[in-house]
């Protein structure tokens, strides 16, 4: 078995063993293999020797394995310093900083990235994920779009689109983003989700209706049994509705479940339960009380 099926199966240790000689290309390679089975320390060894960009991103990895971030960053800065037009390694630090959740580095770094290579799918994709994350949605939808035409079929990025039209209060133009990326997945929550928010926020209860329960039988939790009660309430068929935010509460109770169980047995002709069910989604969130004035 030759080292190329070794690595193909996950035979770390078997492939290492069978590297001789200590070329750059061998050393970049055991390192990366001691770095696949958490070797940390010996794949830094083993590649501090190799200037190569290969070697700046083992050491960067192997390092956040250690859970030592600032040797992590050094490690990218130094490369960047001995390799400034190297794109890929401003890429790795806008990543690193978006995960970390440092917006605005990460910003930074992917701008570099792109004006070294602006054609790149992914550090558009990246740029567009850090300005949805700032709340950029018109700036964000203009890289988003670039994303989409490269790659049709990149559900997150659609979902983002039609997150950003939503966000920005234009609900037509997301649900025909939505309507686009059921057709090539069918099956995906968030879609059918955001979709009936925008119906039923239009006044199609409906139409909200059925989108939810898509939804929840796709991924059953007490938020999307709370939205299909809400739309069962609003379609005045409140036996419906308290059976599913009976079920939402029974998984979680938040003050605005209980407040539409309320609502529910004021509709109900229970006004007793309705106060009871009241004074618990106050208790729950304080917000709650304008709503309920009626009742606490």
């Amino acid at each position: 078995m030759n080292i190329e099926e070794l690595i193909e199966q996950g035979k770390y240790e078997d492939a290492i063993k069978e590297l001789k000689g200590d070329d750059d290309d061998t050393k970049l390679l055991r390192g990366f293999l001691l770095y696949k089975l958490g070797k940390y320390e010996d794949a830094i060894k083993e590649v501090s020797s190799v200037d190569r960009l290969e070697s700046y991103y083992i050491k960067f990895e192997c390092y956040k394995g250690l859970g030592k971030k600032e040797d992590a960053i050094k490690s990218i800065e130094e490369g960047i310093n001995k390799y400034p037009l190297s794109h890929a390694l401003y890429y790795i630090l806008a990543q690193y900083y978006f995960e970390e959740g440092d917006l605005n580095k990460a910003l930074n770094y992917v701008d570099k990235s792109l004006d070294i290579l602006p054609i790149s799918y992914d550090y558009k994709f990246l740029k567009a994920k850090i300005l949805f994350s700032k709340e950029d949605y018109e700036n964000a939808l203009v890289y988003l779009n670039d994303v989409i035409s490269m790659n049709p079929k990149n559900i997150e990025a659609r979902v983002m689109k039609a997150m950003c039209y939503y966000n920005v209060g234009l609900k037509m133009d997301a649900l025909s983003e939505i309507n686009k990326a059921l057709d090539v997945d069918k099956n995906n929550v968030d879609l059918h989700f955001l979709k009936g928010k925008i119906y039923f926020e239009t006044g199609f209860y409906k139409l909200a209706l059925a989108e939810f329960k898509i939804a929840l039988r796709l991924s059953p939790s007490a938020d999307m049994y709370y939205h299909v009660a809400l739309s069962y309430y609003m379609l005045g068929l409140h036996k419906d509705a308290n059976m599913f935010i009976d079920k939402a509460i029974s998984l979680e109770e938040k003050g605005r479940y209980y407040t539409l169980k309320a609502r529910v047995m004021k509709e109900l002709g229970d006004l007793a339960k309705a106060k009871e069910f009241a004074t618990k989604a106050v208790k729950l969130d304080p917000d709650t009380r304008k709503e309920l004035e009626d009742l606490v």
